[in-house]
Formats: structure tokens, C-alpha cells, sequence
């Protein structure tokens, strides 16, 4: 038998087939709803017997609770699988995949994984599990109170610190001072306007800060920066290993490994972990 994982953003459904048939792909977001995507598959496949999404939004106990940037009409996709094909269906933040990808690929049981791409995330694993929270919302570290800012969040607010470190929020402060071009971090450090300088060392503070942040309340052994911002600007990654001692709690430093990612989806590749851990008797 065969076993689908897939990595739902934003911008692309990455899917992969593995078992003893070996499919991957990838098609718009746009373009497809998420659960019409699933049943395709399995119409196509009928070997598949499970499936696991690792999913660009909120989810708890198998169910969408937002799905800000990803087209979705069926929300408890756990239920629909079980009820209409029989198979098993676990669904996870993909941050959380991320984080738990990289544990494996680091030997780490103690590790925060933090991404910067679109948004700004965290996925959190400690004792080699990962951590929830009550309504599994624990990570959303682009949502904590940073600094008021003249726009608001995709969440409402105006003092979100994914407002400063992010693409989206590279974007907003762009417009708002007049700065042209790509939202790329390396061109606004480098350029002859004091104020497109401005939004790349904001973007730099911020990041240590959540940084920070993570490393002070949750006492990893390893940070793991990656997303499309961080992966563009590697220099990044030596800005947080040499400034966090300055702004984290010290004691939580001590040892403290800060790491780029080096897993090429670690999102997909943590959705075929989840595979591993779904049980089969519905």
C-alpha cells in the first residue's frame, strides 16, 4: 500500500506519494481546494491508505480552525477521510511539521524551529514530541506584542512582530516609506535611502527579538532559522548567534546552538513523519 503526505501553503500543494508507488508534485493553491485535492488523489490512487497534511494555518484535534492564505471549503478533513474512504487522516501546522523534521535531521529533542518566509512562525518540539498548547496555538510567535505599527496584521492587530519580521511585512513597510522594488532584505541594507535601510534593520531587530523571545521561555538546545527570508539572507543567522546572548536570558544561552535549515521541504518531509505515527483502526 501507498501513503500520501502533503504540504499545504499558501502558494503551493506539494504532495508526495511514498510506499510502493514513489509520485510527488506540486499544484497551485489558488487553483484547488484543499479536501478536492485529498479525494482526487485517492480516486486516482485507490493503494493509498492514509494521509498526512502538514497545513499552513491553525488546526486542532484534526479540524481547520484558519486558513488565512489557503483555499478551504471542508474543514474537518480528519472525519471526511475516516466517514468516505476509510483510511486514517492527521493533520498538523506546518511549522510543527517543520520542527519536527528538523529534529530528526538534527538528533534534537529540545529544538524551535522559526521561519520567516510570507509570515513569521514557530513550531516548538521538547522531549522529541511536539508542544500544542490547549488549542494547539502554541508557536505563534508572529503574533506576539512587538511595536505599534501604522498597518495592521493579517490577524487584526497592529503590534504583531510578524509586522516587522517577515516578507509580508518587508512589503507593508516598503509602501509605507516609499521604498520600490522586491521586498529583498539584502538590497534595502545596501540601499542610498536612510529609510529602505531603516525597514532592513527593523526587520534584523525583530527577528532577534523573537528570537529571543523563544529562547528565554522555552529553554531549547537548538534554534533552526529557515523560510524563504532567512534562506535569501543566510548573514541572518550570524546576526542571531552573535546578538542573543545580548538579549535572551544568559543562562538559556549557555550552549545554545542557533542553526540554519538545511532540509530542502522540511514541511512535507515532517507531514511523512506524521505517517509514521497514524494508526490504522478507525
Amino acid at each position: 500500500m501507498s501513503r500520501l503526505a502533503i504540504d499545504a501553503g499558501g502558494t503551493w500543494l506539494r504532495y508526495e506519494v511514498v510506499g510502493q508507488k514513489s509520485l510527488c508534485g506540486r499544484v497551485s493553491s489558488k487553483d484547488v481546494d484543499l479536501w478536492q485535492f485529498i479525494s482526487s488523489m485517492l480516486e486516482k490512487e485507490p493503494d493509498i491508505d492514509a494521509v498526512a497534511v502538514s497545513f499552513a494555518g491553525q488546526v486542532h484535534e484534526g479540524e481547520i480552525i484558519s486558513a488565512p492564505n489557503i483555499k478551504v471549503k471542508e474543514r474537518e478533513l480528519q472525519t471526511l477521510a475516516e466517514t468516505l474512504y476509510g483510511i486514517p487522516l492527521k493533520i498538523e501546522n506546518d511549522l510543527n511539521c517543520a520542527a519536527l523534521a528538523e529534529s530528526v535531521y538534527w538528533n534534537e529533542k529540545e529544538l524551535v524551529a522559526i521561519y520567516s518566509g510570507t509570515g513569521l512562525g514557530a513550531g516548538i518540539v521538547s522531549r522529541g514530541e511536539i508542544l500544542h498548547g490547549w488549542r494547539s496555538l502554541a508557536g505563534e510567535i508572529g503574533h506576539i506584542p512587538y511595536k505599534e505599527a501604522p498597518f495592521t496584521c493579517g490577524c487584526g492587530k497592529r503590534n504583531c512582530i510578524e509586522l516587522y519580521a517577515s516578507g509580508s511585512g518587508l512589503q507593508k513597510w516598503m509602501r509605507e516609506y516609499g521604498c520600490k522594488g522586491e521586498p529583498d532584505l539584502s538590497r534595502l541594507r545596501e540601499s542610498l535611502k536612510s529609510e529602505c535601510r531603516e525597514i532592513a534593520k527593523m526587520y534584523e531587530e525583530a527577528l532577534l527579538h523573537a528570537v529571543a523571545t523563544a529562547v528565554t521561555l522555552l529553554n531549547p538546545k537548538a534554534v533552526v532559522l529557515g523560510g524563504g527570508v532567512v534562506e535569501h539572507n543566510p548573514y541572518l543567522v550570524e546576526v542571531v548567534r552573535r546578538d542573543i546572548a545580548n538579549v535572551a536570558l544568559k543562562p538559556s544561552c549557555e550552549a545554545l546552538e542557533i542553526r540554519m535549515s538545511e532540509i530542502e521541504d522540511a514541511s512535507l518531509e515532517g507531514a511523512k513523519l506524521l505517517l509514521d505515527t497514524i494508526t490504522y483502526e478507525l
